[in-house]
């Protein structure tokens, strides 16, 4: 039900979805209140939704957990291939937030960002953090700002090919993998990282 639910608040908003339309998708008999013998209102539904959808986003410390493989490129396309994957899952719930955030209570928005975006950026700073301990000249490195770029490059890419079903150069996930892994790597060859031929290797 909560599937469901998220796809009729996506696409009308929540004020815009009755509990009826709801129970009706649900296979459940539409004005019956059956909604109610799974959840207390249609508020609580919306939170189980949100959170149920949001969970994608805590597959990230498994990820992190293999880490480190022994060679960067190998980490960075780990974690591109997961972000893009976690994003396409979550299509449903960017849209509904996107399109319709400002409905939901202030502290179910404050929550969403917790778990969609202050926490997993803190666990990819910690790893980057990490990584850098030690090489001289890395504190040049701005890790917050950097974070944000890198990440939300794949959010734009994603939202662009959602919205639009292409993006320019017909750029597939794996080219926008490829490039973004290069892009990181010649960012990580700057602070001393790795090693300058390590940016270009296929």
């Amino acid at each position: 039900m909560v599937e469901v639910a998220l796809e009729l608040f996506a696409e009308h908003g929540y004020a815009g979805v009755s509990v009826g339309q709801i129970e009706q998708a649900a296979g459940l008999a539409p004005r019956s209140g059956a909604l109610y013998q799974y959840f207390r209102s249609k508020q609580d539904l919306l939170h189980a939704a949100l959170v149920h959808a949001a969970r994608t986003v805590d597959d990230l410390d498994g990820v992190l957990g293999m880490l480190p493989l022994g060679d960067l490129r190998a980490e960075l396309v780990l974690l591109a291939r997961w972000n893009l994957a976690s994003l396409q899952r979550r299509t449903t719930l960017t849209r509904f937030l996107t399109t319709h955030g400002a409905e939901i209570p202030e502290e179910l928005r404050a929550e969403m960002y917790d778990r969609l975006v202050q926490r997993p950026y803190q666990r990819i700073g910690a790893w980057l953090r990490e990584r850098l301990a030690g090489v001289p000249g890395a504190d040049r490195l701005d890790v917050d700002a950097t974070v944000l770029v890198l990440v939300e490059s794949m959010a734009g890419y994603r939202t662009v090919r959602d919205v639009f079903g292409r993006v320019p150069g017909e750029v597939d996930d794996e080219r926008f993998v490829q490039a973004w892994v290069i892009t990181a790597l010649a960012l990580a060859t700057n602070v001393g990282l790795t090693p300058p031929d390590s940016s270009s290797a296929t």
